[in-house]
């Protein structure tokens, strides 16, 4: 997620990211570095909570800002066209453009009342079905002019949505950009899967042919990504809707369907995986089922024979040698 909003970025002629970071700080840091595509990456550590504005200006003052910024929450991925949201930004003469996407529930978000010049005019953080002014959510994507950071006190607690955006509105300074294509915001497990799968079932794949590996009589479905390296054997069958990550293997006679294998992923012969995620090197042994809802995470072994019950999530580093029932935490 992080490298596709660093992409994102770059799109825009970005050259220098700030990452505001808290919890797995030093991982994050020593995976992304600090360049990416010639962008300069430099990281802004938030010790305590400072609400959506706070981290914002806390970022601030590790680098001279003095012309537009975006800013970006770290758990969104969309396709948006940031070139056109910058152009209206600039037309409108906003302090804050924000962009919105239209939701079919928007109670989960901040929720918008747009005029005809793109005007946000009001803005209602999580509103009951009834008070919401419309389905246009705060997609989590900022177009910011400097003199707004003058408006968020250093080191304290503060509210982008309830403290910055409600005077902006009325002053007639707060923009509103919709755009109709994905938008996702990961929070969850189910929002995970629902955007790996509306990305997939959107992108354009290499023939099945060529993704076989070798295997001459394997059954691959639509909608199934299989990444470099990755083998499928002789009467496997993957899919539909299947994200097999690089350097991974599915066994003979192994079945896979509506699951997201990271990479290293091995699933031995004859068994069965509906509906799960496996994160990076889980080995599944023969005849083994693991069951939907079901979260593998990263360097588990699974024995083989073994049922993993349907909700189940196992911590990293473990050896199951015995069934787990449905919905248990192995930690």
């Amino acid at each position: 997620m992080i490298y596709w909003s660093l992409d994102l970025l770059k799109s825009l002629g970005t050259e220098e990211v700030l990452l505001g970071v808290n919890y797995l700080a030093e991982t994050l840091r020593s995976q992304v570095g600090s360049e990416y595509r010639g962008m300069s990456i430099k990281y802004s550590l938030e010790t305590e909570p400072l609400g959506t504005a706070g981290p914002i200006k806390l970022a601030s003052t590790n680098t001279r800002i003095d012309e537009t910024f975006i800013a970006m929450n770290g758990d969104v991925i969309a396709q948006i066209d940031l070139q056109g949201m910058l152009k209206q930004h600039h037309e409108t003469k906003a302090l804050i453009t924000d962009a919105l996407h239209e939701v079919k529930n928007p109670s989960r978000f901040g929720v918008v009342e747009l005029d005809a010049e793109n005007r946000i005019r009001r803005f209602v953080e999580k509103p009951s079905p009834r008070e919401a002014p419309s389905r246009l959510v705060n997609a989590g994507i900022y177009l910011i002019e400097p003199e707004v950071l003058q408006m968020i006190p250093p080191y304290q607690k503060v509210s982008l949505e309830r403290e910055i955006f409600p005077p902006l509105a009325k002053q007639g300074r707060l923009g509103g950009f919709t755009f109709p294509a994905h938008w996702f915001d990961i929070g969850n497990l189910t929002d995970f899967r629902k955007a790996n799968f509306a990305m997939l079932l959107d992108s354009a794949h290499t023939s099945v042919e060529e993704k076989r590996k070798g295997a001459t009589d394997a059954l691959i479905r639509k909608s199934v990504f299989i990444g470099e390296n990755s083998k499928v054997s002789d009467k496997a069958s993957v899919g539909p809707k299947v994200l097999l990550g690089n350097n991974g293997s599915i066994a003979e006679g192994a079945r896979v369907s509506e699951s997201i294998l990271f990479d290293r992923v091995t699933i031995g012969e004859r068994s069965a995986v509906s509906g799960a995620i496996l994160a990076n090197d889980v080995e599944v042994g023969k005849r083994a089922r693991i069951g939907p809802g079901c979260v593998v995470s990263s360097s588990v072994r699974i024995a083989d024979g073994v049922k993993i019950g349907s909700g189940a999530i196992i911590h990293p580093y473990k050896e199951i040698s015995s069934n787990v029932r449905a919905l248990a935490h192995v930690m």
